[in-house]
């Protein structure tokens, strides 16, 4: 795919907003502009890939052609970069041509989600595109903000499918494309041949380690990974917002309480929250339950939301609580138990449990057993005392461990170079790294030149400095040194590699 000119400017896109770019509905079909007002429950058509490939092809007009593949993750916490993104395509493809970044760039927008936790669109590719299409592409991602609470999304997945369903003429001039993957969390260690087969099509015979597909994307890619740095405090409420989203939208208590217990899975399997009270009570579905309609009392711990009965979601959650003042002082006892299997195999469910104490929240994952349903299942959580006037009792793991900044990194280490580990720290700042991606790795510029073009194109000092701590290394590179008072930068403007192409 892939023609023409992109012609447009970074002002006329300022004022954008969400609504006005983006399909945020449920696509059933039709136009465009319908679908910005229909009940979509999939990706829209033409970013649908299953069974197909993407190309980007040389052309008459466009003879070398660079292929730029873009991932944008669209969980809850990270859509903000496709509408960043959107705003400042003019400045992306303008400075890389004006620049000589890259010659004749083409760029496929695409979004991930997380395919284990159920998400109806976890992988979205569009074409190869040069020209105004390029609106068109990134308009038709829904922003379907999913994932599963775990800190993983499927960016494996999507490596299986750039890797070995993307066909490149650069390569076949010796040359690599570009591939970034923006986004906040860690990947699955497994590329699910049950995920490939009904997300791209492809049959394999088993599970493929995620080092060793990330290796054959870089066979056709420079593959960066552009970390999107966030303070702890907002980190961790968008971690929270997948259990109290479910929960609310499910008609259960999540605010007001006590004690809350709630149990987060991504299939269709039964699983249970129980929990001992001091008093003697059994809470669980089959007493103090709404599905038997064993009315609340005030005094009592409720199960107020229960799922998966008949295996009806594949984002099911269960929450028990106590009103504020209510609960009873003493011990309890939290367990899970997968009362039956709906899913085709017999393998064990992992789940994460958030259990609210006062004002203290502590998270929890675990694996109920492979084969085993009903009380054999039964897997333990957290036993704690309660007391009104004191803090809770009890440890457990690090509650936000999948999250950890370092742990995350560490794991896109073992996959690409550590240099192409871009760590953003405003969102805002995101094609300024890319640009600054392409002009270093081609070597069209070194990156004290580089740092000069954003100065010259009226960049912040603050931003000049973030982007340069973040590619420091790329390529080589040594940290460039700059003069926050004259706001100069040591190195100049030189160029090191490839002739500018305009």
């Amino acid at each position: 795919m892939g023609g023409g000119f992109f012609k447009d400017d970074v002002e006329d896109r300022a004022s954008s907003t969400m609504a006005e770019v983006f399909d945020r509905s449920d696509y059933q079909g039709g136009d465009s502009e319908t679908a910005r007002h229909s009940e979509r429950r999939e990706c829209h058509p033409d970013l649908n890939i299953k069974g197909k490939d993407r190309e980007c092809c040389d052309s008459v007009e466009h003879p070398d052609v660079t292929p730029i593949f873009l991932v944008i993750d669209v969980t809850g916490s990270q859509i903000k970069h496709a509408l960043i993104i959107y705003k400042k395509l003019p400045l992306l493809i303008g400075q890389s041509i004006i620049q000589g970044y890259i010659v004749d760039p083409e760029i496929c927008f695409a979004a991930v989600g997380d395919a284990s936790s159920g998400d109806q669109a976890p992988i979205q590719v569009g074409q190869f595109e040069s020209d105004e299409q390029l609106d068109e592409n990134i308009a038709k991602i829904w922003l379907e903000e999913g994932g599963g609470g775990s800190g993983q999304e499927s960016y494996e997945l999507m490596a299986y499918y750039a890797a070995r369903h993307t066909i490149l003429d650069a390569n076949k001039r010796g040359e690599k494309g570009y591939l970034f993957f923006i986004g906040d969390e860690g990947f699955y260690p497994k590329v699910s041949r049950d995920q490939v087969k009904v997300w791209i099509g492809d049959d394999l015979p088993e599970d493929i380690d995620s080092r060793a597909i990330f290796a054959e994307l870089q066979e056709k890619y420079h593959v960066f990974f552009i970390y999107s740095q966030k303070e702890w405090e907002e980190k961790k409420d968008g971690i929270d917002a997948e259990i109290k989203k479910r929960v609310t939208e499910a008609g259960g208590m999540h605010h007001g309480v006590d004690i809350r217990v709630s149990l987060l899975w991504n299939n269709r399997n039964d699983l249970d929250i129980h929990i001992e009270d001091p008093c003697g009570n059994h809470i669980f579905y089959g007493s103090h339950c709404k599905r038997n309609h064993h009315p609340p009392t005030l005094e009592e711990g409720y199960l107020d939301v229960d799922m998966n009965v008949q295996g009806e979601t594949l984002k099911p959650v269960e929450n028990i609580r106590w009103p504020k003042g209510k609960a009873p002082e003493g011990h309890y006892r939290v367990y899970v138990q997968n009362y039956a299997f709906h899913e085709g195999s017999q393998e064990g469910t992992e789940f994460r449990v958030e259990v609210q104490i006062g004002d203290v929240v502590k998270h929890f994952e675990g694996r109920t057993p492979d084969r085993l349903s009903r009380e054999a299942s039964d897997t333990e959580v957290f036993e704690f005392n309660f007391d009104p006037q004191q803090a809770i009792t009890g440890e457990c793991d690090d509650e936000y461990a999948a999250y950890d900044v370092e742990l995350i990194k560490a794991q896109w280490k073992n996959v690409i170079p550590e240099e192409n580990i871009l760590v953003l720290e405003d969102p805002n700042g995101v094609v300024d790294m890319m640009l600054g991606a392409f002009a270093v790795t081609g070597e069209t510029v070194n990156l004290a030149g580089y740092l000069t073009d954003m100065e010259e194109r009226g960049q912040t000092e603050k931003r000049i400095g973030q982007i340069g701590k973040a590619l420091t290394g790329l390529n080589g590179t040594e940290l460039v040194k700059i003069d926050t008072n004259a706001l100069s930068i040591q190195g100049g403007k030189k160029r090191v590699g490839k002739t500018e192409r305009l």
